[in-house]
């Protein structure tokens, strides 16, 4: 998923819109890809009765960056300027999406295909 703060970066640097797009279609891809992997997870591994739990707490969390970020980036802007704002933005989204992996349980996820 750390992919999708590419497009965020190379719009900092100035990149032409080329290499944008591209970016931006790697990204999809791998949001897509990440999606059906945390479906998967979700369906196979959080039982039924804690799925509705499971889902809220996933939409909430991952969309109450959404209103801080809108808040804070004409402050941010203002003081750093916008290139500043969107290298610095898309590394912090970057490392945050990669925390994950330093759980040792996560990243060892096994789907069981024997129905088991």
């Amino acid at each position: 998923m750390s992919l999708a703060a590419v497009p965020l970066i190379l719009l900092g640097v100035g990149a032409n819109t080329f290499w944008l797009a591209a970016a931006a279609f790697a990204a999809g891809v791998a949001s897509e890809f990440f999606t059906v992997v945390w479906e998967t997870v979700c369906s196979t591994r959080v039982p039924e009765r804690l799925l509705s739990r499971v889902g809220a707490q996933d939409e909430f969390w991952s969309s109450v960056p959404v209103p801080i970020g809108q808040l804070s980036a004409p402050f941010l802007t203002a003081a750093f300027g916008t290139a500043a704002v969107a290298v610095t933005g898309g590394g912090v989204a970057a490392v945050a999406m990669l925390v994950p992996l330093l759980v040792p349980s996560l990243r060892r996820i096994e789907i069981n295909r024997n129905g088991d």
